[in-house]
């Protein structure tokens, strides 16, 4: 019988209780000042001596299934797929005004999906998302540029990463925390090597290996 004490060792909760750094954002949390207000975003977004240098985008999407105990980033935990919707809606408004701040000619040449899960949304959903940052801003070929994806195997099959090869994404992000099964009880991440992880990695390598193969001719 698994009981709490069997699955946390007290003498390691006693060791790691300080707090410690959290990179959970950029810049990170001790950087926020409230002296720098909706003015000074806007003249830094405008700055000229920024002009020269590429964009980068990152779209949090903050829905999960569960809840991995472990976890200390913004996240909606919630099993109804219908919360997706009003939450893209929202991030092509926010598109349009942040486009509306920064010089778009300037190229994107990284571009992040965090969360959260981001497969959490649908094909079509992502479809619509990379969509709209194509009409706001000036995206790079995808040979010139990196456009990466947090992918959670437990929400993704072959066929998912097939459709985030087609839609620019190069580069994936693969939760793995543990492949001990206690350990994987005590975080709430239960995710299998051979039947979850292993199929979206084999699955990775075959969309990595056709990219390359396309980007080459």
């Amino acid at each position: 019988m698994i009981t709490a004490n069997s699955l946390f060792r007290p003498d390691l909760l006693a060791k790691y209780s300080a707090n410690g750094p959290r990179y959970t954002s950029y810049p990170t949390a001790l950087q926020f000042r409230d002296d720098f207000d909706c003015a000074a975003y806007l003249r830094a977004a405008a700055d000229l001596g920024a002009s020269a240098t590429d964009l980068s985008l990152y779209f949090h999407i903050p829905f999960c299934d569960t809840v991995c105990f472990y976890c200390g980033c913004n996240k909606i935990a919630t099993k109804n797929r219908a919360h997706a919707r009003p939450y893209l809606e929202q991030l092509k408004r926010e598109m349009a005004l942040q486009a509306a701040c920064f010089d778009t000619r300037r190229p994107v040449s990284q571009l992040h999906l965090g969360g959260g899960t981001p497969t959490f949304m649908s094909n079509d959903e992502l479809a619509e998302l990379m969509d709209a940052a194509r009409e706001h801003f000036s995206l790079l070929p995808d040979d010139e540029a990196e456009y990466s994806i947090e992918v959670d195997p437990r929400e993704a099959s072959p066929d998912t990463i097939a459709h985030l090869r087609k839609l620019g994404f190069n580069r994936l992000s693969l939760g793995v925390q543990d492949f001990d099964p206690l350990v994987q009880r005590a975080i709430n991440r239960i995710q299998p090597l051979d039947d979850m992880t292993a199929s979206v990695m084999q699955a990775a390598l075959h969309a990595g290996r056709a990219f390359i193969r396309s980007a080459s001719t």
